[in-house]
């Protein structure tokens, strides 16, 4: 499968278990999406191994830090339905600036969701420092496409 070019197919995943991290590990697959964030969680592992994978769309809700290690070929992310705090949208954002090539970000329908109540201050001092730092990033390659996005409470 390895020496196949697989970059015409689309995957689209509910439940990701590790047979299938492992099967799909250094392939050529063109699209990718990942209908829950424990599905993006588990294949964060492959992801930057994934040498063809042009398009990568996500669904779910995330918290903290974005830490996904995305490959160089990738040409677009898209946020389908996504709940999120604004920790994450500022790091993935950081983690597209580091591509060398142009990204295409897409927030079809994203919910920002506000600081947890009990750690407020702290919440905001972080998120403020996190915002610093991706204002310090060259954003000039990413393109940022939003169709609905909202600030709420779920």
């Amino acid at each position: 499968m390895l020496l196949r070019d697989l970059s015409n197919i689309k995957i689209l995943v509910n439940n990701f278990s590790m047979e299938l991290l492992e099967i799909l590990r250094d392939s050529s697959i063109g699209i990718l999406s990942l209908i829950t964030a424990d599905c993006v969680s588990l294949a964060s592992e492959i992801l930057h191994t994934l040498n063809k994978l042009t398009k990568h769309y996500l669904w779910g809700t995330y918290t903290g830090r974005c830490d996904m290690r995305l490959p160089a070929s990738l040409q677009c992310i898209s946020l389908q339905k996504v709940e999120c705090s604004s920790d994450w949208l500022c790091s993935l954002l950081i983690t597209l600036s580091l591509s060398a090539n142009p990204v295409k970000c897409e927030l079809w329908d994203v919910v920002l969701q506000p600081c947890e109540e009990a750690n407020g201050d702290e919440c905001h001092i972080h998120a403020s420092d996190l915002r610093s730092e991706m204002l310090l990033r060259d954003l000039s390659n990413i393109e940022i496409l939003v169709e609905k996005t909202q600030y709420g409470t779920v």
